[in-house]
């Protein structure tokens, strides 16, 4: 199987480089662009002659830039849109320059006056040229370029020829660097003042080593200015590796590079401004060759594992930390170190100077030389003897680094990121790389690596699967823009010490964060600008200066995405150092500002501490916590209000959550209102202590205790099971005690004579016993007997607990206990057995025990499943609650069951062949939800979950053989939504010639789904609606939407009701939620009469406790309630109609309803409903004749 996923794989990957491979021989546009670039050329030369002095004029376009080489190319399609790119640069001579422009910005002001010269001649000819734009890439807004995009072609007939096939990049730069001395550009030299008042032009050196990591902005700025006059002479340390032999004659490596280019994509690594270039790529392929990482005879699959292995266990940063979601114990002092309370946590660890110097010593990688090693490479640098005999003989401060490689690799006098200089040693490829990138890189190589191993489809794993910015992490917030900069800071470094804050007061509460740059948009929902790089049209109005706050994206804020560690985030304390560390302590309150207090602890220490549980006044959701990520967001407003700007920041979507939670206010409430967790644990409290009741008091007579109350029964009852939805978090509107089923008084001046929840499912099982008949209908008989039995001995129980009627139908008993309405099964193992031994079995045993299964011992499973999820992934419930809102809201109760929404919740938590991380807020797992409906392919493939990992390879393999085989050749068999759990796994024994169903050990296995689902129609239906609600949440996420123009994924509108062919209007008695109406409008929280602000789950509460306002009675006091026996256990008459109608009119139409509000009810009339037929007398009920006989 091994070697057949592998030669699978093989033959994938050959088809995608197949696809996304560019015919650049075959095209006729190519010719275009060549005579283009020809045109651009002249036209620079002749713009050159009328700017430059006459001694200058030497200075020309570079007429070739190896950069600009088609290495790595792919069609548009094969790169999200973007066309093939020519790169020219402009090279400035030394002669414009004088000696010291290097410093203070004043080399760019140069260099971007020479470009507007030459922009505004381009933009004279428009005609031959196209359009002409301002271009800010990398993050950096003193260094455009130009891009250029050819008009659309004109055929002989004079018709247009479509869209620009290619487009033009039009650089500047300078000629040569040998006009800068070379140790100004080493990291621990300064090029640009730090000091306003500061007139020498030998500037100071900026260093880290007397401030923490995450405050070096002036150290960032600084080797970031160097990085970028290095980068306009990138061609002098680029070209000549780029035009190797060892990349351009193995079309391996080039298909390596593709591969990496639609990986990266997928996970939105590609085209960042802070990110991995394709030229970086390349030069780092070419490493690997060189230091024989990388052979190029290797599958582009085989390289491209090793470059993953690479990227993953390289130290980029400094740090021991895998990437973000690294499992291990991290050395990190950024990441707290977890004490035996999980409330506490330390902020800073205590580590030698040994142990800290090791682990802030990044790992620096040198380009080797053709034929030479890299450590041979390294001792031929003449610029590294330069600086160690500088730094030898006359070093600048006593902390120098003895070596260049020194320099680079300390933490303490290198903050920009990772480190691959080339053979000189003067220019870091990757020195526009920030650390917020690599870290991502660096856990996204981790997975994939895991994926290619682990995963059962890699292949769709590595390159179909979607994990871009917008799709990625559980938090996103906005940020405005600092303003109070000064003229010469810039957004880049003052961002990343911004993250580098937020990464330290986060610390282990996170997985990660990322910082939204250039081409991280969702390719579906902008298709207009998949690059997303800053752009102006040049015009006689236009300018190249940008702001120098803005961002590199066209955003003018400061978006960050966030992925939520769920076992940390809920950490109630961050403790500070000991007393006696006086450095740490100062920083530790310098982080925090007023918010960290001396406090003293159980373990007797005073220290420093920060406590994040307390009531600030503010308005908040009751499971906030839980459902939204912890308390990451208190502390994200607190750090960027302290040490970045006191402007508001905002977050997506923050009211989403107010259909399945209740606000925190200082005002006293019923906690049924506002806390739905809290409703579900009093109903599981109810349960357990009715089920710890059931055991003890039917036990044998020797067994009994005294003083305890017994309840005479044939047989004991061994086991009561849960098997409802509220007894595993999942209920939209968890039960409420009811005070006349033996919940406590009433509060109000009238109680609900009617409930209007389902009633709590739960199951008894007796003990082993020889009691039980051996006939199927005694059997049925003796489970009804039991019932009465058990009603009866409950009635005459002087219990407090019990109130209300105790109702009992041949299949259930309902009755109240302590406020809640129970409906009791009876599972009898000895009728299931008997069932199963049958040896011919007839239609109706095998319904009779297709039933049983499904609803004893299925349904248990599924519980337990589902219940384990919740436990472990507490948003999961929000989600399911959440989920069964929308789908009520669009007409489609009874059509997807509560056990379908489930398993797919269970699904996008728990998908081991998604890039995806497992989401940590309701907001992410409801998006998600609604991304698996509308995108899973219902009709080529079973949709698997495994929440525990019961399901191997081989179980696999056999569940897709068994879905082919129900789909069929037509493609139409079998369950519209085939989802198979663990639970629907059937023991075939394969000696059994009658084929029975027998539990028995067998290696042949038949999986069959036992969860129903609703009909292809309904299923279409569905998933459009999930399309239309994916793409409306996402477009609000991205935009920040601050109104309640969410609430219309909950709300069906005015022409979706046009699609019914009949509807029928429900008198308004009889709709009792409004709130939860399916054309209800705003969900936002609001005011209630008595000025609290109220969410829509505590509105709609509050309605459904109140109940029917016809079937409402009146309370006195001190009047003991006589008529507890008239409160109806279930008042659901739509429902009832509905299924009514369904049973007996199914075949004829389908009934569409929501039951939180059921105000209308929607049919479709079946296409085969008015199909002629003959008549016949024995078929003519509810047929009419069309025309005479």
């Amino acid at each position: 199987m091994d070697l057949h996923r592998t030669n699978l794989m093989r033959m994938q990957v050959k088809e995608l480089l197949d696809e996304c491979k560019l015919d650049i021989k075959g095209r006729k546009w190519t010719t275009h662009a060549h005579e283009y670039l020809q045109d651009v050329t002249k036209i620079i030369t002749n713009a050159s002659d009328s700017i430059f002095s006459e001694d200058t004029k030497n200075s020309k376009t570079a007429s070739e830039s190896s950069y600009s080489s088609q290495f790595g190319w792919t069609k548009k399609s094969g790169n999200a849109q973007m066309l093939p790119t020519f790169s020219l640069m402009i090279k400035l001579p030394a002669e414009l320059f004088s000696s010291k422009d290097y410093l203070n910005y004043r080399y760019f002001d140069k260099r971007n006056f020479i470009m507007d010269k030459i922009s505004v001649y381009l933009s004279k000819h428009t005609n031959k040229l196209g359009s002409v734009e301002y271009k800010w890439p990398k993050g950096s807004n003193r260094s455009p370029y130009l891009e250029l995009v050819p008009p659309n072609n004109q055929s002989t007939t004079g018709k247009k020829g479509g869209a620009a096939k290619f487009q033009v990049h039009l650089h500047f730069g300078m000629e040569s660097i040998d006009w800068i001395p070379q140790l100004r550009l080493v990291p621990n030299r300064c090029n640009i003042k730090v000091d306003n008042d500061d007139d020498d032009d030998e500037l100071q050196i900026v260093s880290a080593t007397a401030t923490a990591p995450s405050d070096n902005r002036l150290m960032i700025q600084n080797q970031l200015y160097n990085q970028s006059l290095l980068f306009d002479a990138r061609h002098e340390f680029e070209d000549e590796h780029l035009m190797s032999e060892e990349l351009i004659d193995h079309p391996n490596v080039e298909a390596t590079l593709v591969l990496i280019q639609i990986w990266a994509l997928q996970r939105g690594l590609w085209r960042n401004h802070d990110g991995w270039s394709k030229e970086n790529i390349a030069l780092f392929l070419l490493y690997l060759l060189r230091t024989n990482r990388m052979n190029p005879r290797m599958t582009p699959i085989q390289q491209f594992t090793v470059v993953l292995q690479m990227w993953s266990t390289t130290n980029w940063l400094g740090t021991s930390s895998k990437g973000i979601n690294d499992k291990e114990k991290s050395n990190d002092n950024s990441i707290p170190e977890v004490r035996a309370s999980q409330s506490e946590a330390s902020q800073f660890n205590s580590q030698d100077s040994s142990s800290k110097k090791k682990r802030r010593r990044r790992d620096v990688l040198v380009l080797p030389l053709e034929e030479s090693s890299e450590k041979e490479t390294i001792r031929e640098s003449d610029l590294s003897r330069l600086y160690e005999r500088q730094t030898k003989e006359s070093p600048l401060t006593d902390r120098d680094p003895p070596t260049l490689i020194e320099a680079y690799a300390s933490q303490d006098h290198y903050g920009l990121g990772p480190v691959m200089l080339d053979p000189t040693m003067t220019y870091n490829f990757l020195g526009d790389v920030s650390p917020n990138y690599t870290k991502l890189l660096q856990f996204h190589a981790t997975q994939g690596l895991q994926g290619l191993k682990a995963s059962k489809s890699a292949f769709a794993y590595m390159f179909m699967k979607n994990a871009r910015f917008w799709n990625q992490w559980d938090m996103y917030v906005r940020i405005p823009i600092k303003r109070n900069l000064s003229s010469n800071d810039e957004w880049e470094s003052s961002v990343r010490c911004l993250v580098g804050k937020l990464e330290l007061a986060l610390g282990n509460r996170i997985r990660g964060i990322r910082v939204m740059s250039t081409g991280n948009g969702d390719m579906s929902l902008e298709k207009n600008d998949p690059d997303q790089t800053p752009s102006a049209i040049i015009d006689s109005n236009s300018t190249y200066k940008r702001p120098l706050h803005l961002p590199p994206s066209q955003r003018g804020e400061t978006i960050l995405g966030i992925a939520i560690n769920p076992e940390t985030s809920q950490r109630v304390v961050d403790r500070g150092p000991p007393s006696d560390h006086t450095k740490e302590v100062k920083s530790f309150v310098k982080l925090w500002g007023g918010k960290a207090q001396l406090r003293r602890f159980k373990d007797g220490a005073i220290v420093q501490a920060v406590v994040w549980n307390d009531d600030d006044g503010k308005d908040r959701y009751q499971n906030q916590v839980k459902l939204q990520g912890g308390y990451v967001e208190m502390i994200l407003r607190h750090i960027v209000r302290l040490h970045y700007t006191k402007e508001q920041i905002e977050f997506t979507l923050p009211n989403l959550v107010s259909v399945v939670d209740g606000i925190s206010t200082k005002h006293q409430s019923s906690t049924q209102l506002v806390n739905p967790f809290l409703a579900h644990q009093h109903v599981m409290k109810a349960f357990d202590s009715l089920s710890d009741f059931f055991r003890q008091s039917t036990q044998p007579t020797i067994g009994r205790q005294q003083n305890h109350t017994f309840l005479e029964l044939p047989l004991a009852i061994d086991a009561v099971e849960p098997l409802s939805p509220c007894l595993r978090y999942s209920e939209l509107f968890p039960p409420t005690p009811h005070p006349s089923l033996g919940g406590s008084a009433p509060t109000g001046k009238k109680v609900s004579g009617a409930l209007m929840s389902d009633p709590i499912l739960i199951q008894i099982r007796f003990g082993a016993s020889s009691k039980w008949p051996s006939d199927l209908k005694a059997i049925g008989a003796a489970k009804t007997a039991m019932l009465i039995q058990l009603a009866n001995a409950i009635e005459g129980v002087n219990n407090k607990d019990f109130g209300g009627p105790v109702q009992v139908t041949p299949n259930y008993l309902d009755l109240g206990y302590r406020g809640y309405c129970f409906r009791i099964l009876v599972r009898a193992d000895p009728e299931i057995k008997m069932l199963q031994g049958l040896v011919s079995p007839s239609p109706m045993a095998s319904s009779l025990l297709q039933k049983l299964t499904k609803v004893h011992i299925v349904a248990a499973k599924h519980h337990s499943m589902v219940h384990a999820v919740h436990t472990l992934h507490p948003s999961s419930a929000g989600v399911v609650r959440m989920a069964k809102r929308w789908v009520a809201n669009h007409m489609l109760s009874g059509l997807i069951p509560i056990e379908v929404i489930e398993l797919m919740v269970a699904k996008v938590y728990s998908d081991d062949e998604s890039p995806l991380e497992t989401p940590s807020t309701v907001t992410t797992g409801f998006l998600r939800f609604l991304y698996l409906f509308a995108y899973h392919d219902w009709l080529g493939e079973p949709l698997i979950v495994d929440p525990r990992g019961h399901i191997d390879d081989d179980d696999c393999d056999e569940i897709n053989l068994q879905f082919e085989k129900a789909r069929g050749k037509n493609r139409e068999g079998g369950h519209p939504m085939y989802i198979v759990a663990p639970y629907d796994k059937q023991e075939i024994d394969e000696n059994d010639s009658m084929d029975r169903n027998a539990v028995k050990s067998s290696t042949q296995t038949s999986w069959q789904p036992s969860t129903i689902s609703s009909e292809w129609v309904c299923l279409t239906r569905s998933v459009a609606l999930a399309k239309r609600s994916h793409t409306f949440m996402m477009k609000k996420q991205m935009s920040f939407a601050k109104s309640s123009d969410w609430s219309a994924i909950f709300h069906e509108s005015p022409s979706s009701f046009q699609s019914y062919s009949v509807l029928l209007r429900v008198d308004t008695d009889f709709v009792v939620d409004t709130e939860a109406s399916s054309t209800g409008s705003n969900l936002d929280p609001s005011p209630n009469e008595d000025g609290i602000m109220e969410s829509s789950f505590t509105r709609s509460t509050k309605a459904r406790i109140e109940g029917p306002k016809g079937l409402r009675r009146k309370v006195y006091k001190n009047i003991q309630n006589s008529t507890s026996d008239e409160t109806i256990l279930l008042w659901q008459p739509i429902k009832s109609v509905i299924s009514s109608l369904r049973e007996k009119f199914g075949r004829y139409a389908l009934f569409f309803y929501n039951e939180l509000a059921p105000e209308v009810i929607g049919l479709v009339w079946r296409p085969q409903t008015f199909a002629t037929m003959p008549f016949s007398a024995m078929n003519a009920e509810h047929v009419r004749p069309l025309e005479d006989g």
